[in-house]
């Protein structure tokens, strides 16, 4: 199994794509037991410029020299999102403790205070109803924009227990992470974007003032793990202010990555897209969703050979997953598309075999077929459409490459919950010492 290597190619800006000079960076090869980075740049001819020849239909790649390369954008890009500041709480742990006037202020630390306790017994869906019934009574009959005061009441407590004990902030963390989703759930917009900036402070203070890698990295997860809750949920521009933030403590984050690029994609910006994807594919060589995205970006941009050979190498591997459903669809279309409508059938019959309930794929194939003049074959292969797609208990791969990258933002959330319930015996000691359930008071 080849294993794929990554290298940029940025151009000069213009709006012919074949003028001007042409640099090569970040050329990497990838081996089965080596790792070779190096940089080579190619000034090309100042008239005219050649671009990147198709693989031949015929020509099979070498083992363990895949080599990818993003063409020269075509037009302007636009930057991308700004870092957020509401996200960053400013002066970290040794912020004074000034306290601000707010309505009934000692009332909201006890009542946040109160269910943090409850959050350290181990009890978490009663510590999340908990903070439902506490913060949806805060703003009872106020203003969205009050909802000021229930923040830097909740940051008072948070801050005083990072003073004591910065990983007793993980399990904090981690609750108010779990009540961004739920407030979307229940139609609270307005607490739903509290919680998402009370999180993505806590994970901005730990990373910060936890002082360790690893701080830094689980920070990152979290930030990014809510980015992509963001970018699920149609909230585009939070999403990204969350992901490059995330970016800022861990570099190579997949889950970052991976959504960033989504976002670009979905934004018809295929350039900027592919060189995120190339990001990830730095740090994380085999990444499924990542090498088929990375493929039809580069078949967007014209690289058709360079796709053809990420798409072989997936479905080459034994792996049963809608990547590689998808991956099977993307290849058949190539050849289709190509005129090499019998290599399309061979595809997209291997396909069928692997994923018989795969809709698309049968679709595809009865096409190619009754392109081919093989009418028969074509109704036989669609008349079992509706069994197909009718046993079928997943969305279709083409519905998840749509909706985002969810696996990673299950992986980043089940590493924060795993970090959380390690620490909680940390944020008990300091709110619940006794181990009732009552309160003790400020740390």
């Amino acid at each position: 199994m080849m294993k794929p290597g990554v290298s940029s190619q940025s151009g000069a800006s213009g709006d012919d794509r074949g003028a001007g000079r042409r640099w090569w960076v970040r050329f990497r090869v990838i081996g089965s037991s080596a790792l070779l980075l190096s940089l080579l740049s190619l000034a090309g001819p100042p008239a005219a410029a050649q671009e990147p020849e198709p693989v031949p239909e015929s020509a099979e790649p070498k083992q363990g020299s895949t080599v990818l390369v993003i063409p020269p954008a075509n037009r302007p890009r636009p930057p991308e999102t700004e870092i957020k500041e509401q996200y960053v709480l400013r002066g970290g742990l040794d912020e004074s403790r000034k306290r601000q006037r707010f309505d009934q202020a000692s009332d909201l630390v006890t009542g946040y205070r109160s269910v943090l306790t409850l959050l350290s017994t181990g009890r978490r869906e009663d510590a999340i109803e908990a903070l439902y019934a506490f913060e949806t009574a805060a703003m009872e009959g106020r203003q969205p924009a009050e909802i000021d005061r229930l923040f830097q009441a909740e940051v008072e407590v948070i801050r005083a227990l990072g003073r004591r004990d910065v990983e007793s902030l993980v399990p904090v963390l981690a609750l108010h992470h779990e009540a961004y989703p739920m407030y979307v759930d229940r139609g609270r917009p307005f607490i739903a974007g509290h919680a998402s900036r009370v999180a993505a402070s806590l994970a901005d203070l730990y990373a910060r003032e936890g002082g360790t890698e690893g701080s830094r990295v689980l920070g990152a997860r979290a930030l990014a793990s809510l980015g992509i809750f963001a970018q699920l949920s149609g909230v585009k521009l939070q999403a990204m202010g969350l992901m490059l933030h995330a970016l800022q403590f861990d570099p190579d984050n997949e889950a970052a990555l991976l959504g960033i690029a989504t976002v670009h994609e979905r934004s018809g910006n295929y350039h900027r897209a592919a060189e995120r994807l190339l990001e990830l594919l730095r740090s994380h060589p085999q990444h499924r969703e990542g090498r088929l995205r990375m493929a039809v970006n580069l078949n967007r941009l014209g690289e058709v050979g360079q796709a053809r050979v990420l798409l072989e190498e997936l479905v080459s591997e034994p792996t049963l997953d809608w990547v590689g459903s998808l991956a099977y669809q993307e290849l058949g279309t190539l050849h289709r598309e190509a005129g090499n409508h019998d290599r399309a059938a061979r595809v997209l019959s291997e396909g069928l075999e692997r994923f018989p309930e795969d809709g698309r794929l049968r679709t595809l194939l009865a096409f190619v077929l009754d392109h081919q003049r093989e009418p028969k074959r074509s109704l036989s292969v669609i008349h079992e459409l509706a069994g197909a797609e009718s046993s079928a208990t997943e969305p279709s791969p083409r519905r998840l490459y749509g909706i985002g990258p969810q696996e990673a933002y299950k992986e980043a959330l089940a590493g924060l919950e795993q970090s959380a319930a390690a620490r909680m015996p940390r944020l008990a000691r300091l709110v619940n010492p006794g181990g009732g359930d009552r309160p003790a008071g400020m740390p």
